[in-house]
């Protein structure tokens, strides 16, 4: 996520969204759309939470606030109440929440208060082994975080095993051209591999 943030900082037209006027509407701040897992109920299961400005946020800053959200639990007030407002939401008929949906991503500044402004997920977590997701997302940019396997790799000219991690990215073409597409996947891929600003405090671990 520290890595992601980073990257979209430096290409901010990955968040770019256009609005009802159909201008391109860009954000200073990287607010994540997150799946969080809980098991304090009768079932696991992901509510959704939005990180606010991770392009501004630490590694230990980002995995205190995600530890905090768990320990707080689907039964905390901020979540009984956003879920009040989406049970409502999912109640509607299929057709009529596309279309609030379609209305919504109209208006930027909404969205991003209700959905952020990227969205990130791991479908690793369900099966073992190497894997990519399929990305079904209405953001501008969504990550799909796949299993890790193992793969041989060419290391100071030497074949290796090394265990890779499958990460799929979706962008929305209507607002991201190739060129900065391409941008983005080669910075992400820099900081990930390279682990910048990932540093993590030993209480933490």
């Amino acid at each position: 996520i520290s890595c992601l943030g980073k990257a979209v900082d430096n290409n901010p037209q990955l968040h770019g969204y256009k609005n009802i006027r159909n201008r391109l509407v860009m954000f200073r701040d990287v607010d994540l759309f997150l799946p969080i897992e809980f098991d304090d109920a009768e079932y696991p299961f992901p509510a959704v939470h939005i990180l606010r400005a991770i392009n501004r946020l630490g590694a230990d800053e980002i995995e205190s606030e995600i530890q905090q959200v768990k320990a707080d639990g689907i039964d905390s007030q901020q979540f009984r109440k956003k879920w009040r407002h989406l049970s409502r939401f999912y109640l509607l008929p299929g057709f009529i929440r596309r279309r609030l949906l379609e209305i919504l991503f109209q208006f930027p500044t909404f969205m991003r208060k209700y959905l952020g402004t990227v969205a990130v997920t791991a479908v690793g977590m369900f099966g073992a082994g190497q894997g990519h997701g399929l990305g079904l997302s209405n953001h501008a940019l969504e990550v799909i975080i796949g299993g890790i396997g193992k793969k041989t790799v060419t290391v100071k000219n030497r074949p290796e095993v090394r265990e890779m991690i499958s990460i799929t990215i979706s962008v929305d073409h209507d607002t991201i051209d190739g060129a900065p597409g391409a941008r983005f996947a080669r910075d992400f891929r820099h900081y990930v591999e390279s682990g910048i600003g990932l540093a993590i405090s030993a209480d933490m671990q």
